[in-house]
């Protein structure tokens, strides 16, 4: 069954949540990091509630600048009526999620970033990837080596 309305677009309802609001204004964390709450359009047909992590670090590739790269990492807000404890938990996997990222771009093994996040139009840039070879990517779980790319 498909629910796709005519317009194309995805529609969900939730009371506002105020109890994240409130904690986002009292949340502390690393210095020059700070958090938001804004109501923005994050791009590719994606708008709404938004909470904004801006971050204050190195630029991965060039560390050398010192901690002066300001990124802002969003995350829409689920349409939910969680409780103040829901919420907390919800802001401290956001927070990880953002460290697991820069783990991923800093972690380096002879030159390579075995884990770099993606981050083009679709990708989630959250998600852990290794990338392996080519030659990896071709093989099966009996070890034979399969003739098309995939």
């Amino acid at each position: 069954m498909t629910s796709e309305r005519p317009d194309g677009l995805m529609g969900q309802i939730a009371p506002y949540p105020q109890i994240l609001e409130d904690l986002v204004s009292k949340t502390e964390y690393r210095p020059g990091w700070y958090l938001k709450f804004e109501d923005l359009d994050r791009g590719q047909g994606s708008k709404g509630l938004t909470l904004c992590i801006y971050t204050l670090g190195y630029d991965t590739y060039n560390v050398d600048n010192g901690q002066t790269y300001r990124v802002v990492h969003y995350f829409p807000v689920p349409p939910a009526a969680y409780n103040e404890e829901s919420w907390k938990r919800w802001l401290l996997n956001r927070l990880i999620e953002v460290e697991t990222h820069e783990a991923c771009e800093f972690l380096q093994i002879n030159g390579t970033r075995p884990f770099a996040p993606h981050h083009g139009p679709g990708w989630d840039p959250y998600i852990v990837l290794h990338h392996g070879s080519d030659i990896d990517a071709r093989t099966n779980f009996r070890g034979e080596l399969q003739d098309t790319p995939i």
